[in-house]
């Protein structure tokens, strides 16, 4: 399947679909259906992240705190996500980042306003899964 980019003002990649490319930061978003569709766990999420295949890459894991902020717009609203995604709900996606060092709790993100929140590992929220594109060379 060959695959072309598009550059947009926003510093964003899109390739084929199924996933965007953040050139500023350097990291791969899944943006496909199961981005706005599917709702899950946390544990689940996080198997489902280890579990996917897209574009070759294997790699996938559930996003920080900070790496799912890099794509939110605060202009915008409902969705307040970059231009060039083509996969979005206005609904609480799960980061991996603990909430105040309580193990059954974690950030997330809802993309209707960029609004911050604990989650309960146990609720069922949306995953945007995340790799890095270009791993830093040691």
């Amino acid at each position: 399947m060959k695959k072309t980019s598009l550059l947009l003002l926003t510093t964003l990649w899109v390739f084929g679909g199924d996933i965007a490319v953040h050139e500023r930061t350097g990291l791969s978003w899944q943006d496909n259906r199961f981005a706005e569709e599917e709702k899950f766990t946390y544990a689940e999420a996080e198997k489902f992240c280890a579990q996917l295949k897209i574009g070759g890459h294997s790699d996938w894991r559930i996003p920080t705190i900070f790496e799912l902020q890099s794509i939110v717009d605060y202009k915008k609203y409902d969705p307040a996500i970059l231009d060039g995604f083509s996969s979005v709900e206005t609904d609480t996606y799960w980061t991996s980042t603990q909430y105040m060092g309580d193990s059954d709790e974690v950030w997330g993100i809802n993309f209707k306003d960029g609004s911050t929140d604990a989650n309960g590992k146990g609720y069922d929220r949306r995953v945007r899964c995340v790799r890095t594109t270009n791993p830093a060379k040691k």
